[in-house]
């Protein structure tokens, strides 16, 4: 921060860390929709069918009028009256204009056209949707909604919704609605389908709820100290990867001097050799971890690894007998297909043993590998 000595700067973020921590955060989980990433430009459009899927009431989710009569009551219509067998649900129905409405609910006694607009502003051509209505269906009561995720507050939103004889409906105020009548229709309901709407609903509540609205309002409060924080942060990483990096380049040209054989370094940190490409591939990889304030270096860390898990049986009694008091990690984190026999570590500073070590290992990793060629 401009102006500030290293102290005070300091002392801002741990009092920035120190807010965050006391912030409440609500964990959500993904839902099945998520996960199919049902999302981007078309997620509109695809809540436009699961909508037209659970407001027919004859649909094989067996919830009867649930969404349908929800969704009225939600419109102030909750005293509307109507036949489960004449109630036909239609997505895009085309206006002469070539317009097409979103949804459009056909009932016996009355026509139903939402407009759904989940997140985006309201730019639709909402007088035409509702002369089509009208001059569509003039013997049934007509009811326009605008559908909306976002809570619309803005003045000429309102007002354009209110001009062209439409109502305007929350998403969240119809999933309070659907939720308190939900039990009522549980006992008939296909329970697959019924998994299934509370999963739309918890996707559109995950996406545009106020869960987590405190921690986004200390993002957005916060977010030029943030923003500083991270970039020092990331300088501080920086740092340590280039010290880091220079020694894994020293130690390269060492150990292959040593053993006159071709080692790699991976991506500037990894440092390391394979035998038995073609077969079964066993090796070793080293890198340093674990620093402290005054080591960037910390310690450095040896691995006999076997990159592919169905390899390892024919080394594992060799490996144990020669590195006996050797950890063998079966389950290495985020590396399922991988098994480590963890090197006891050595202080990063100490090159000399460094090298001395990964010398060792390399030849008795070589020479169980050579047992072994195929």
């Amino acid at each position: 921060m401009d102006g500030k000595s290293d102290a005070e700067t300091a002392r801002i973020y741990c009092e920035l860390l120190a807010s965050f921590r006391r912030v409440p955060k609500a964990k959500l989980d993904p839902t099945f929709m998520e996960i199919c990433h049902m999302s981007g430009d078309r997620f509109e459009e695809k809540c436009s069918k699961v909508l037209q899927f659970y407001l027919q009431p004859k649909g094989p989710h067996r919830l009867g009028r649930l969404m349908l009569s929800a969704l009225l009551e939600a419109a102030g219509e909750e005293a509307l009256d109507f036949s489960l067998h004449e109630t036909d649900v239609r997505l895009e129905e085309p206006t002469e204009e070539g317009k097409k409405i979103d949804i459009t609910v056909v009932a016996d006694s009355f026509v139903l056209a939402i407009e759904n607009k989940i997140d985006a502003s309201l730019y639709n051509s909402l007088d035409v949707y509702g002369r089509h209505i009208r001059e569509t269906y003039p013997d049934r009561k007509v009811i326009l909604v605008v559908l909306s995720a976002r809570r619309i507050s803005d003045c000429g939103e309102r007002e354009k919704i209110r001009l062209n004889g439409y109502r305007y409906v929350n998403y969240f105020d119809l999933f309070e609605i659907l939720k308190s009548r939900f039990g009522a229709y549980a006992a008939d309901a296909n329970a697959a389908y019924a998994f299934f709407l509370f999963d739309f609903i918890r996707t559109i509540e995950n996406r545009y709820g106020t869960r987590n609205m405190e921690l986004k309002r200390f993002f957005y409060d916060n977010r030029q100290a943030i923003q500083e924080l991270i970039d020092e942060y990331r300088s501080f990483e920086d740092e340590i990867f280039r010290i880091r990096k220079e020694r894994i380049g020293e130690l390269l040209d060492l150990i292959q001097s040593r053993t006159k054989a071709t080692w790699w370094v991976y991506r500037g940190w990894d440092l390391g050799i394979k035998f038995n490409e073609g077969g079964k591939c066993i090796g070793i990889e080293s890198c340093f971890e674990h620093d402290t304030l005054t080591d960037p270096l910390g310690d450095f860390c040896i691995y006999v690894t076997v990159w592919n898990r169905s390899h390892f049986k024919p080394y594992r009694e060799e490996l144990e007998a020669a590195f006996p008091d050797c950890e063998i990690d079966y389950n290495p984190t985020g590396l399922p297909s991988r098994i480590y026999l963890h090197i006891k570590p050595i202080p990063g500073s100490d090159t000399k043993r460094i090298v001395d070590r990964l010398e060792e290992v390399y030849k008795i990793v070589k020479a169980i590998a050579d047992k072994h060629l195929e």
